[in-house]
């Protein structure tokens, strides 16, 4: 981390609640940071954002960062999120969840948050495992993984966000991992442009419990293995190799997975692509819609009684 980081990320950071409770080496310090280092560059005041968080070893973040911020219920920062982005329209709010906390106990929010496109940005992260409450099988624990409450290892599919983002009508998923920080930071500054529920899954690592039942136990190993499960480049990461300009640079062109080399032998069951997956800048959110409906009615009063 360079000392310009340093200094943003210290900047949006609440001192009297440092340090973290988190486990050395989780990349749940990343994801912080970049969220930060997204929110100084688009120019954002504190004042103006908001962040929402759940219950679990994610949902510490919204006390950790400088922001307005609610630490929620397990499962209902999206519920949260719906009622402040109405009645305050002009913020920009951040959900931040965990896999459990977002696609278990929270699921039937999330997928409400997605079809009635709330103009919010959410990150999930994904790390596998129920971290905080000791490491049980998560929606998103990969099969045959071992895990506190599955000894003889899981027989259950993982559940996949990007097809609920798809099913659910989300205009903007996005997938990216802790072991591309740069990426992350663009990711999640190309979200908060989404006019709608703006969505990024990002793999992370939980090395102390999911870690040492499944022969990682080092964070630096089971970072670097992310670049095994989702493989090193993604389309968006490929094109930033082989063109020098940024991912949200207006008429970059796409680069689609079977144009890119190294996917030779790897079944797609093993790749799941990083990167920018769904995007609809088109798209218009659920309280800009919403507001404009009651200006329009009251309009519509004000014309009726003259």
């Amino acid at each position: 981390m360079n000392l310009q980081t340093s200094v943003i990320i210290r900047d949006y950071l609440r001192p009297a609640m440092l340090p973290t409770t988190w486990c050395p080496g989780c990349g749940l310090g990343i994801i912080m940071s970049s969220i930060a280092q997204a929110i100084h560059y688009q120019g954002l005041r504190k004042d103006d954002v908001a962040m929402i968080s759940g219950i679990g070893c994610t949902g510490r973040m919204s006390g950790y960062m400088d922001f307005n911020s609610i630490h929620t219920t397990h499962g209902r920062a999206p519920a949260f999120a719906t009622g402040l982005k109405m009645a305050r329209p002009d913020m920009h709010v951040f959900v931040i969840m965990g896999d459990g906390d977002a696609m278990s106990i929270g699921g039937n929010h999330l997928l409400s948050a997605m079809r009635r496109n709330i103009d919010v940005t959410a990150i999930v992260v994904n790390n596998s495992i129920y971290g905080l409450t000791g490491g049980q099988t998560s929606p998103t624990t990969p099969r045959d993984s071992k895990t506190a409450t599955a000894r003889h290892r899981t027989f259950e599919r993982a559940m996949e966000l990007e097809v609920l983002a798809r099913a659910a009508g989300a205009p903007f998923f996005a997938r990216a991992t802790v072991n591309h920080t740069a990426s992350l930071t663009k990711l999640v500054e190309r979200a908060m442009q989404i006019s709608g529920f703006a969505l990024i899954e990002v793999i992370s690592n939980c090395h102390v419990l999911y870690g040492r039942m499944n022969d990682t136990p080092e964070a630096a190993t089971m970072i670097a293995r992310m670049d095994v499960q989702t493989w090193r480049s993604t389309p968006a990461l490929q094109k930033r190799a082989e063109r020098a300009v940024r991912m949200t640079a207006a008429g970059a062109t796409p680069v689609e997975p079977e144009d890119v080399d190294g996917f030779e032998g790897m079944s797609s069951d093993q790749r799941k692509d990083r990167g920018v997956i769904i995007e609809n800048r088109g798209s218009v959110g659920f309280s800009r819609r919403y507001h404009s409906l009651l200006e329009e009615l009251g309009n519509d009063r004000r014309s009726g009684g003259e």
